[in-house]
């Protein structure tokens, strides 16, 4: 470039800095869209970073990585403590023993609690002085009561995160039992668990000697063949693939996360590139002028350029540092939905200034891309112009968009249908939401024509004839609303649907009243004390061992004839399915298992679970209690096959008062709080914990939503700044400010309403997709379409307000001031 060149650049830059200090509303409407695109996409990509970041480092408890896993054998529980000592006997110098639960604090609220060997884990951690051991947030710190933890004294270890959810308290009350609080980093990854010794753990939760499960900490191949040997009569030998299996188990969680991402994203850019032709609107004489005194198109085009450089990398900044703080805001509700969903604990947030320069080039590509074109079309344009203060915007070229558009909606809809993977139908729904809005401009003339025709000769008619002028400035800002709202009603579709469905579910899969679920060892005598209790009238089992069938963890299992035929809800079957099921001719498997392994009604089973025998699928299921799958032979079957007949858990049909039984159950039977369940309290767990499967994409959902409602606000205050002359002219003939209100609100509230008329069916159809086709794939849970009116009719009226609000504002501002003044401004 040569010194002039760059001379004319700088002066260009100068003057188009004194144009936003004399208007500052256009720089703002620019970087309001970058800085919310940004924000969200960068929230959501540190979170799902740092959520694979934790699956990466999953470790046990206070950060101690394990190689290996010894779990109990199929169809037991527990490992008896004595497994642990004849290992540590034999050279296994570095394994720590579990111990896993649930108690019930004083509030009545379950509390997952570990309880782990506190010298092992200190023996374990010397000599891996960590970045948080360096930081003072180690287990030999003076304030760590380790003396009193190795005393057996009645203290719990939380996280700091989940002693902020415990309010703050010092000490809590678990099974009657006053516990002092010690609260460590987030760092040490303890999540929602509370963490005890692990003869504290045992004595609450009434399993002296039994161990849940020992991890070991060393990858030691010379003697791992021995150990192996040592246990194989008593326990299995694992590797610890947690961090694989959690990043599979989630996949479809963090996709839901992008996707919402990636539309807010798109939503934002919308808005920005509404502004920057806003802008190039109002300097359209300016950009002229600057020609004329001498000024090459290419010097101007290139200013152009570096303006809009600067303005993306300003609002990019801005948007990286909210979005990191939004990250942090979710982190703790995502933290709790992938734990009581997956078991995956997330470390603390953190964010990386990579983020920062993804964030700016995406925003820049896609930013240049849109505005290549029209800063060309303004850079040439003849000089004899005079760029009047306020020109008509270019018409879209609907034509195209709606053959583009066309196209692409055709295109999405074969892909729906013929893909089979639930990455590709996100991606098909993506090209169908993208298509649609190009279809709106379109879609919006066509609406105030024929509203026009049907309206009163007047300013009735006067308002619909303007609105046809008005659908090309306002459709990008229409657009982004139409992808908002569309996305809020389909997620909104999905959360009711899976509701509804999950509780008609579960009515018809817990039919016993209270269920009981002891240790192996007690099992034999609680079901034989069960028979003599006169309170119940009828005692259900069921019986379960865990397998795998095409690398797919499953559970074999059956159930008593009752339990079978009352709790089995049917997605299909073949005819006389009982009559084939009980004389060990057929299995039902669970909906997940059969979209997961391609299995049908009348599929012979993979791998033969039971030996001698080949089975067809009979009944498929359905199961919204875990993706994994579930296999379901007769009670002869199971007892031919030389299965347990000791029940892996029981359920009871009282006859008289439940919370007496509750209680006697409890008191006659030794039984520990934590394995007694009541129906009702299953019940609200469940629905508590599937309905935080959504609660992450329903906030961005509702943040997508804020955003295109920020747009919307800006969209109509350029607007109206845009039309003051036209608006003071109606005002000079004699029209009344009320009637000056009523049409411009009437206008843009016209213009929201065509836009809600096309988002509904489009809103539906998202709806529909997300709930019966990719919540099927993913997850393997088919759930009933339910579309409640009460939800659209309210997001209705929340976008007509906001329509109002953002139109009243500026109007008000405007017929404050004196008419000529606004007359004046259009020939300035």
């Amino acid at each position: 470039m040569s010194l002039s060149s760059a001379t004319h650049l700088r002066v260009t830059l100068k003057v188009t800095l004194a144009h936003y200090r004399q208007a500052p509303l256009q720089a703002f409407a620019i970087l309001i869209g970058i800085v919310l695109a940004v924000t969200l996409f960068v929230a959501v990509q540190a979170v799902n970073l740092n959520a694979k970041r934790s699956y990466a480092e999953s470790t046990e408890s206070l950060s101690i990585k394990a190689e290996n896993l010894i779990i109990p054998l199929s169809g037991q529980r527990y490992l008896p403590e004595s497994l642990y000592f004849k290992l540590r006997q034999s050279g296994l110098s570095r394994a720590l023993p579990v111990i896993k639960g649930r108690v019930r604090g004083g509030e009545g609220r379950r509390y997952s609690i570990e309880g782990i060997d506190i010298v092992a884990a200190i023996t374990s951690r010397r000599g891996q002085q960590t970045q948080n051991e360096q930081e003072g947030a180690n287990l030999f710190a003076s304030s760590f009561p380790i003396s009193d933890l190795l005393a057996g004294k009645a203290i719990v270890i939380v996280s700091e995160s989940q002693h902020k959810v415990m309010g703050g308290k010092k000490q809590i009350t678990l099974d009657d039992v006053v516990t002092s609080i010690v609260v460590i980093p987030d760092e040490w990854q303890l999540g929602s668990r509370l963490l005890m010794d692990i003869g504290f753990a045992q004595t609450l939760l009434n399993k002296a000697g039994l161990l849940s499960y020992i991890a070991v900490l060393e990858n030691d191949s010379a003697n791992s063949l021995r150990w192996q040997s040592l246990i194989a009569d008593d326990a299995q030998w694992i590797a610890n693939t947690k961090s694989t299996d959690l990043g599979s188990l989630t996949d479809s969680f963090h996709l839901n996360l992008t996707a919402m991402s990636l539309l807010a994203f798109l939503v934002g850019l919308f808005i920005a590139y509404n502004g920057v032709k806003y802008s190039l609107l109002k300097r359209n004489r300016l950009l002229v002028q600057l020609q004329q005194a001498g000024l090459t198109a290419s010097t101007v085009f290139l200013s152009l350029i570096v303006e809009l450089i600067i303005l993306v990398g300003f609002g990019t900044t801005l948007g990286f540092i909210f979005g990191i703080q939004l990250s942090h805001w979710l982190h703790p509700t995502v933290a709790l939905t992938l734990e009581q969903l997956y078991g995956a604990t997330l470390l603390p947030g953190s964010w990386k200034w990579q983020w920062w320069g993804q964030a700016l080039i995406l925003t820049l590509i896609a930013s240049l891309l849109a505005c290549w074109q029209h800063f060309k079309q303004r850079v040439s344009q003849p000089l004899s112009s005079h760029g009047g203060f306020y020109q008509a915007p270019e018409q879209t070229n609907e034509t195209l968009l709606v053959k583009v558009g066309g196209l692409l909606i055709v295109t999405a809809l074969l892909g729906l249908w013929l893909s089979s993977h639930f990455r590709l139908t996100m991606f098909w729904l993506g090209v169908l939401i993208v298509a649609i809005p190009m279809l709106l401009p379109k879609s919006l003339g066509l609406l105030a024509r024929w509203a026009e025709q049907r309206a009163n000769i007047g300013l009735g008619q006067y308002l619909f004839a303007e609105l046809k002028e008005l659908v090309a400035p306002l459709s990008l800002a229409m657009m982004a609303l139409l992808l908002a709202v569309t996305a809020n009603i389909g997620m909104n579709t999905l959360v009711g649907s899976f509701e509804t469905t999950l509780k008609h579910w579960l009515e018809q899969r817990l039919h016993a009243d209270i269920y009981i679920s002891p240790s192996q060892a007690e099992m034999v005598n609680v079901e034989k004390k069960l028979e003599q209790f006169e309170q119940i009238e009828e005692v259900y089992k069921q019986y379960y061992v865990q397998e795998k069938v095409d690398g797919l963890p499953t559970r074999l299992g059956t159930k008593d004839p009752a339990t079978l035929e009352q709790t089995m809800v049917f997605h299909s079957q073949v005819p006389d399915f009982w009559q084939h099921f009980y004389s060990g001719e057929v299995v039902a498997i669970s909906e997940p298992m059969a979209v997961k392994l391609d299995l049908s009604l009348g599929s012979i089973m993979p791998n033969s679970l039971v030996s001698g025998v080949s089975l067809s699928v009979g009944a498929i299921f359905y199961d919204y209690g875990s993706p994994d799958g579930e296999v379901l032979i007769s009670p002869q079957l199971w007892q031919s096959q030389g299965y347990s007949m000791v029940p892996s858990s029981l359920g009871i049909k009282v006859a008289g008062d439940k919370a007496i039984v509750l209680y006697t159950l409890k008191d006659e039977l030794q039984l520990h709080s934590s394995q007694l369940f009541d129906q009702q309290e299953i019940k609200s767990i469940a629905l508590d914990i599937f309905s935080r499967t959504f609660a992450i994409t329903s906030i961005l959902n509702w943040v997508t939503l804020l955003v295109a409602v920020v747009g919307l606000f800006t969209s109509c205050f350029m607007l109206l700044e845009a039309r003051k002359a036209a608006i003071a002219r109606l005002y000079a003939l004699g029209v009344y400010k009320a009637q000056l209100f009523a049409l411009v609100i009437g206008q843009m509230v016209a213009l929201v309403l065509f836009t809600l008329v096309v988002s509904l069916p489009l809103g539906a159809l998202v709806g529909y997709v997300l709930t019966d086709i990719v919540t099927l794939r993913a997850f393997g849970w088919s759930l009933n379409f339910v579309w409640n009116w009460m939800d659209v009719v309210s997001l209705a009226f929340i976008t007509v307000i906001v329509a109002v609000i953002a139109t009243i504002i500026p109007l008000w501002h405007l017929v404050s001031k004196p008419v000529v003044s606004s007359l004046q401004s259009e020939v300035m």
